[in-house]
């Protein structure tokens, strides 16, 4: 408990029960999550709180850098604890979520060059581009028996 309440501290938060046992969960399993489904393996493991102390939370520790955000295909927001940067291939069939490592071209990150492309065509100044390439997984390319 004192390694979360220090590295709460350390981004700004401060402990709580919910957000332990958020972090918890995160810690346990590399997954891609929604706040619905993460709040019913809460709740079965016997956490007391409600769906809104989980978005409300998630909101705080993704402000805060701990987790990341990202969309699903029906537009539900999935909870990724994997902060470091990565893409996320997303089944257009089943919505499964799966990390994919930067690529490099040439020396240089993808995202990082689609950024400064988009940059210097825009005049836009841009944060961290996001990759998410959507597409069929294996399970749902097997034919249906």
């Amino acid at each position: 408990m004192d390694d979360v309440r220090t590295l709460l501290r350390h981004h700004g938060l401060r402990y709580s029960k919910p957000r332990e046992a958020i972090l918890s969960y995160f810690a346990e399993r590399d997954s891609h999550v929604s706040a619905e489904s993460l709040y019913l393996a809460l709740k079965q493991r016997g956490e007391q709180l409600s769906l809104s102390t989980v978005y409300l939370n998630l909101g705080a520790l993704k402000e805060a850098g701990l987790i990341r955000e990202l969309g699903g295909i029906s537009g539900e927001a999935f909870y990724d604890s994997n902060i470091s940067p990565h893409y996320h291939l997303v089944c257009k069939g089943c919505g499964a979520v799966e990390d994919l490592p930067l690529e490099v071209l040439d020396g240089t990150v993808v995202t990082q060059r689609v950024k400064e492309h988009a940059e210097e065509h825009s005049g836009w100044r841009l944060e961290e581009p996001k990759l998410t390439i959507l597409g069929v997984c294996p399970d749902c390319q097997a034919p249906q028996a």
